[in-house]
């Protein structure tokens, strides 16, 4: 098995890495845990060798850092780092026989490297959505970009920037926090299409669509009803924000407005519909979904904490079109094993990470089932996987 990343060396949204900011989920939902508690790759025993058990148990939270579970994370890399091909990025997937898949690769330096699987996972994560007409740079960019960008070009802590924030969830929530925090003098503009933000619901009954047997359900179950649930519980997984910090946010606005000034607003019922980085400003322009009237705004810079989205079909599958079954949608046909459904039993596997939430469920693009969403592609893969000399190619770009 071989893994090829384009990073130089594991990094898990690196420029979301804010000093406050939390996982959404339970420890307990790590790597390994939900399926085998005894591996000795669980968070607990990251804490252990890490010599930092205690301490964690006497913080008395199941939700650890994201810059803690990104260190975890890097640790269990790290016993793989043999296995990986860092710097690796998949530029092309041919079929070069009736079994086999050719993956090629290169490295920074253009060097390309082929090589030959049978089975091949794509686990290449979403792609950040930019809405509307945005010409993007170093003061209008995607929230994926954020520490970097703001590291760069806003340096002066203590400077009266002014910041716009489009989006209503968790990273939105996560920005407000740290730049209110970090840039005491700023002023916090946040456009949002809905009248407030809402809290992820991860009430108990609701928190049943991330129980392992789930995704069987799901499948199986009609697509009326797929659809329904995905569109009643999206504050479940996408559009909600973190219970503790909505508060902590509206009494930022309260306090503001106690000492007679505008630091922080947020400008509801609005759609961003385009804009552009120029030299000295950002410019913005929305929609009223109440009038439908459009204003342009200047900020001295715009952050678009719009999500990502999964393109179906992959352009990295363009050259295997043929291999594959499409559904209604123009999607590709999933089984319930992750693959691609194909055109012959015979053909490669191409199996999918994070692309299956509309017939998989919430699960899929989220971190509670990923053990066993990985034992169920491993365990679908091997007996029909190459010989030991051949790779099972897992490109994770």
């Amino acid at each position: 098995m071989e893994f090829f990343d384009q990073k130089a060396e594991f990094a898990w949204h690196p420029d979301l890495m804010f000093p406050e900011a939390e996982m959404q989920v339970s420890f307990l939902k790590d790597l390994v845990s939900m399926r085998n508690p005894r591996s000795a790759f669980s968070f607990l025993e990251y804490l252990r060798d890490k010599g930092r058990l205690h301490e964690f148990i006497n913080l008395r939270t199941f939700y650890p850092s994201r810059t803690e579970f990104n260190d975890y994370y890097r640790w269990v890399a790290d016993s793989f780092s043999h296995r990986v091909g860092w710097g690796r990025r998949v530029i092309g997937v041919r079929r070069c026989d009736s079994l086999h898949l050719e993956v090629r690769t290169a490295d920074g330096d253009g060097h390309e490297e082929v090589v030959r699987t049978r089975n091949l996972v794509l686990a290449d994560g979403g792609k950040p959505h930019i809405p509307g007409k945005s010409i993007l740079g170093d003061r209008l960019f995607h929230a994926s970009e954020s520490k970097r960008r703001l590291e760069q070009r806003f340096p002066d802590r203590l400077a009266p920037y002014r910041f716009n924030i489009v989006g209503a969830g968790q990273t939105t929530a996560d920005l407000f926090v740290f730049l209110s925090t970090q840039y005491p003098e700023a002023s916090i503009t946040v456009s949002l299409r809905s009248f407030a933000m809402r809290p992820e619901d991860d009430t108990h009954f609701v928190n049943e669509l991330f129980a392992p047997e789930m995704p069987d359900w799901f499948f199986s179950t009609s697509a009326h009803a797929r659809e329904q649930v995905l569109r009643d519980y999206a504050s479940a997984a996408h559009s909600g924000a973190s219970y503790d910090l909505i508060p902590r946010i509206y009494r930022a606005l309260y306090e503001a407005k106690v000492v007679g000034g505008d630091q922080y607003r947020f400008n509801r019922l609005v759609e961003y519909v385009g804009g552009e980085s120029l030299v000295d400003r950002a410019e913005a322009r929305f929609r009223s979904i109440e009038t439908g009237e459009e204003r342009t705004e200047h900020y001295d810079a715009v952050i678009l904490a719009t999500g990502y989205r999964y393109p179906m079909p992959s352009p990295l599958l363009a050259d295997l079109a043929e291999m594959f079954v499409l559904d209604a949608d123009g999607r590709y046909a999933l089984n319930r094993d992750y693959s691609i459904r194909t055109m012959d039993e015979e053909a490669p596997r191409v199996y999918l990470q994070g692309y299956a939430e509309a017939s998989h469920g919430f699960s899929e693009v989220l971190l509670s089932l990923m053990p066993h969403r990985a034992a169920e592609i491993i365990g679908s893969a091997a007996p029909s996987a190459a010989p030991r000399s051949e790779h099972a190619a897992v490109p994770a770009l």
